[in-house]
């Protein structure tokens, strides 16, 4: 963690633009306190045996501050620091600082904190982000939409798989198996009286109609997909030949193939889930769907979203954002998510590696896949051993880099001790329940005090 979220904590870490807001920056430790005298000693001074009179103790009365702040996007190097505004503030009786200030535009701004009483050194750099009314008041849900267990090709039991999503900072997932929707159900139930905020939605992977190998995600719907086709074949099968042939097909691309993706999304929406069109750049001997139906369904929107990030390749996801950005630039309005399609979270496999974050009022299905829908949300690519990715439009991409360095690495340490409580809880130790109603809510709060709602 950076030695700036470390140390302090900025009350709240998001402001409305062209709003006065008055932010608090609380210490975390006496070395972080703005009052404090011991920080300032030389080593010279440290070094000496009584050093430790009781005056060291006091706050410093004397100790005062500048802080200038320096809008990210409307200051074009190298203008000099003097010119931003600031204010002159004195710490209060708990060390921190607290001040007023109207940030304009939708931008991160750094606070530069300089310690006038000490030769005007600059002390630290912390971040504040201004946001339009549209996004602000949304706070920000990492999830994953497509995930398996042992039910499947996975390897787990989904109550382990859902507490370490949570254990890594998740706030919600979908448990999305091959042909089927019962593991999904099972998963809900068995979290049912355990306290969490860990959100967890029914799911499953479409693998309808056959021949053909269509892969689409189920994301909370209330029946499955693949039951009802198993189970009404000759008629689903019927009403695909019929759609087929009145559709106008491009040229080169199969009417049927068409028809059968097509029928899917339907069904997908009939149930009351939100239809994903997944990984179509995902190779199984050839592409798993070709540009063509890939760019139809597009035009027309038939799914609800598109899984930019797939969680399998690097390949995969490079020619997938490519696809995604000429899609843009035509115009087409296309909403994004990310799935690691983790098949395991004990070793990892895919897990963690592709996420989406969604800027929605709240965690509830309609909350969230309304916000996808109206195209806030972002596709975060954390390949192992590599530096973190973000896709999606510019402004939220921007927003969402902010919140990946100043936000998350405080949120997934609070998230962290409640994943491990999840599992020892769902494999019935009772200590673990009553620890898990302690501690419930205490990450809900870090993001209420951060996003200020």
């Amino acid at each position: 963690m950076k030695k700036e979220i470390a140390d302090y904590e900025v009350r709240p870490g998001v402001v409305p633009n062209g709003e006065k807001t008055v932010v608090q920056i609380i210490p975390r430790g006496r070395h972080a306190r703005f009052d404090d005298r011991i920080h300032r000693l030389s080593w010279g001074e440290k070094a000496t045996p009584h050093q430790f009179r009781q005056e060291m103790f006091e706050p410093d009365k004397e100790a005062l501050y500048k802080i200038y702040f320096l809008p990210m996007q409307q200051s074009p190097a190298p203008k000099p620091l003097t010119t931003c505004e600031s204010v002159t503030v004195k710490p209060k009786e708990d060390g921190s600082l607290e001040f007023a200030y109207t940030f304009r535009g939708e931008q991160e701004y750094k606070l530069v904190i300089i310690d006038t009483k000490n030769q005007e050194q600059e002390l630290i750099r912390l971040s504040i982000y201004s946001l339009f009314p549209d996004l602000y008041g949304r706070r920000v849900y990492r999830g994953d939409f497509h995930v398996h267990s042992y039910y499947s090709d996975g390897r787990e039991d989904p109550i382990i798989v859902a507490a370490n999503y949570r254990k890594r900072g998740f706030d919600f997932m979908a448990l999305t198996d091959h042909y089927k929707m019962f593991p999904s159900k099972l998963l809900v139930e068995a979290y049912k009286d355990i306290p969490t905020d860990l959100a967890i939605f029914i799911g499953e992977e479409v693998h309808v109609p056959y021949p053909v190998y269509i892969h689409a995600v189920n994301f909370g719907g209330t029946s499955s997909v693949n039951e009802y086709y198993e189970d009404h074949r000759k008629e689903c099968e019927a009403e695909i030949a019929a759609m087929a042939e009145k559709l106008e097909a491009p040229k080169d691309v199969d009417p049927l193939q068409l028809a059968q993706r097509i029928w899917v999304a339907q069904q997908i929406k009939k149930t009351g889930g939100m239809a994903i069109l997944v990984h179509p750049h995902w190779i199984s001997n050839a592409y798993n769907m070709p540009d063509d139906v890939t760019d139809y369904l597009f035009e027309h929107q038939v799914y609800d979203a598109f899984e930019l990030l797939g969680g399998h390749s690097v390949h995969e996801n490079n020619m997938q954002t490519a696809f995604y950005n000429e899609q843009r630039a035509m115009g087409r309005k296309i909403p994004i998510a990310a799935s690691s399609d983790s098949h395991s979270t004990e070793p990892e496999e895919y897990f963690t590696w592709s996420s989406t974050l969604v800027f929605s009022q709240g965690k509830s299905f309609e909350e969230l896949t309304g916000a996808v829908k109206d195209l806030y949300s972002v596709a975060v690519e954390s390949n192992p051993g590599e530096e973190y990715r973000v896709y999606g439009p510019y402004r939220l991409v921007k927003y969402a880099r902010y919140l990946m360095e100043q936000y998350f690495p405080v949120y997934d340490e609070l998230c962290r001790e409640q994943g491990r409580l999840m599992k020892e809880a769902a494999l019935k130790d009772e200590t673990a329940v009553e620890m898990l109603k302690m501690i419930q809510g205490r990450a809900d709060a870090f993001g209420s005090r951060f996003f200020g709602k």
